[in-house]
């Protein structure tokens, strides 16, 4: 208990800095990726390669993955469907689940609390998948898709996403993503400013440059 506590804390920290990354200026940005930057301990290390993240993906795939045979004969049948279709069942659901795994993993890279939120929901979302497969395959019903062997391998591998996230390793990860998402920020802000002075110093430059309204005074007229 003291492990998730202890991750509810590091999350409230993160979910503070990135909502602060967004309003803050520009020496605060300085002062905020120094901060994490301190935080983050080491500078190179498996979170700087996002090494937790990826084996905390790769094990809610596979303990995901592992049930679908069972669920897709337990879902075609309540549907009243053919059991040959329990193949196309598990190629989309598979597709669909990596690709949204996919697609987390590159916005936690990025820096963003909303896709660990989204993570940590397929968590919970293999997690109650895995236990209901494993109370299956020990009641010995004999039910299709389900192998007992494959129900442990599907527990092992959550248990091991579930410690990657426990981990420190994953918590200097978020640090690192937000102190670069920082630091894009910092840069974009520099970038902006100096276009803007850029363009102001054009605009005085160019102002003694207009073209000024000459007066040209009649010719005297020509003699009879």
């Amino acid at each position: 208990m003291q492990m998730f506590n202890q991750l509810s804390r590091r999350l409230h920290h993160c979910n503070e800095v990135a909502g602060n990354i967004t309003k803050a200026n520009s020496a605060q940005l300085q002062q905020l990726k120094t901060q994490l930057a301190q935080q983050m301990g080491k500078p190179v290390g498996l979170h700087t390669m996002g090494i937790p993240a990826a084996i905390s993906i790769l094990g809610i795939i596979i303990s995901f993955a592992i049930p679908q045979l069972w669920l897709g004969y337990g879902v075609l049948a309540f549907l009243g469907q053919p059991a040959d279709a329990v193949f196309t069942w598990v190629v989309l659901v598979a597709l669909i689940f990596a690709g949204t795994n996919g697609v987390t993993m590159f916005m936690m890279g990025k820096g963003y609390m909303g896709a660990v939120r989204l993570h940590l929901s397929l968590v919970m979302i293999s997690v109650v998948l895995t236990i209901a497969y494993l109370l299956a395959a020990l009641s010995g019903t004999g039910l299709p898709g389900v192998n007992v062997t494959a129900a442990l391998i599907g527990v092992v591998m959550i248990l091991l996403s579930i410690s990657c996230i426990l981990s420190t390793a994953f918590y200097r990860m978020l640090l690192f993503t937000l102190h670069n998402r920082t630091w894009r920020r910092l840069i974009d802000l520099t970038r902006d400013a100096h276009a803007s002075r850029k363009l102001e110093s054009r605009t005085t430059t160019a102002r003694p440059c207009q073209a000024r309204v000459i007066s040209v005074s009649a010719p005297p007229p020509s003699p009879q």
